[in-house]
């Protein structure tokens, strides 16, 4: 059976009861340094849990209802495991920019001699190479998250065999919730910038209106001293700061919205995913997956 990710994920979702109003708070959450990714991603791949079993059920109606007792020792390994596999790109890349660095200072001060392009060339591979291992290390995260939450064990998401195994299993359906990530996080950058500009536009207008008010005119900006300008830029500052304020608040929380909602759909679609190797006959974190033994998974209860 082909699962359509993202239809069938977002169907789940808006037809869960006060489904925005949890996107909202959850964003909120997401303000709090650590705390709120925990709280999200315990409270995401709970509910993805449950589809990888094979139970079909909305949105849990309460973010801190923490049901099963799991929702922060969850959260923790997730965002835990995450944080260990990026440091293997992030190393990668980091090393190709110092290269490319010193590569690109030894040529100025050398007159492009052999090693300094050298430098630059093996740098800009890395860190091709480092883009590379972020979008497959990705993917090997979220499997070894569901690993994770399927097992409730951190080790569960380190074994990279297991991982692995998964990933060549299904390749094609891992890749197709990587594509809805990556085209539905792009529809909603489009549609956030079309929003931060507009709020930036209302900043600019705030502070002209407010100098307008105190009696300036385009024409008398033209010719004046330091001391003016330095007054007037006060002015516009003054003028436009609570408004920027209000912007700025705005932007981040609708960024945290747009961000929480990918982490919903994509949650959601790696339980789809994950309820194909037959999770209810999974035994221990190290013995064979059905799939290893041909084993067929079984009908999904709706």
């Amino acid at each position: 059976m082909r699962i359509q990710y993202f239809q069938t994920s977002w169907n789940d979702i808006k037809n869960s009861h006060g489904w925005f109003g949890k996107l909202c708070l959850l964003a909120l959450v997401g303000l709090i340094p650590i705390f709120g990714q925990i709280v999200i991603l315990g409270y995401l791949y709970g509910w993805a849990r449950e589809i990888a079993w094979g139970v079909h059920e909305p949105l849990p109606s309460q973010i801190f209802g923490n049901e099963d007792g799991k929702l922060y020792r969850r959260g923790w390994f997730i965002l835990l495991l995450t944080f260990v596999f990026s440091l293997v790109p992030a190393i990668i890349m980091g090393v190709g920019s110092s290269m490319q660095q010193v590569g690109l200072y030894a040529s100025i001060a050398n007159d492009a001699t052999a090693s300094a392009n050298a430098s630059i060339a093996i740098g800009s591979i890395l860190y091709l190479v480092g883009i590379v291992a972020v979008l497959l290390v990705s993917i090997l995260a979220w499997i070894g998250s569901m690993r994770v939450t399927i097992y409730d064990r951190l080790s569960a998401g380190f074994q990279l065999g297991k991982i692995w195994k998964m990933f060549r299993h299904d390749t094609g359906g891992i890749m197709r919730v990587f594509g809805m990530n990556l085209l539905v996080g792009l529809i909603l950058g489009i549609l956030l910038s079309i929003i931060i500009t507009i709020l930036i536009m209302l900043v600019v207008f705030a502070g002209a209106a407010g100098l307008m008010s105190a009696g300036y005119t385009p024409e008398s900006l033209e010719y004046m001293s330091d001391a003016e300008a330095t007054r007037i830029l006060v002015q516009f500052v003054s003028s436009a700061g609570f408004v920027g304020i209000i912007c700025m608040a705005v932007s981040l929380f609708l960024s945290n919205v747009a961000s929480v909602f990918v982490e919903m759909l994509v949650a959601r679609a790696l339980g789809y995913w994950t309820w194909q190797f037959d999770v209810p006959q999974w035994r221990g974190k190290d013995d064979p997956m059905p799939f290893e033994l041909n084993q067929p998974a079984q009908p999904m209860a709706q």
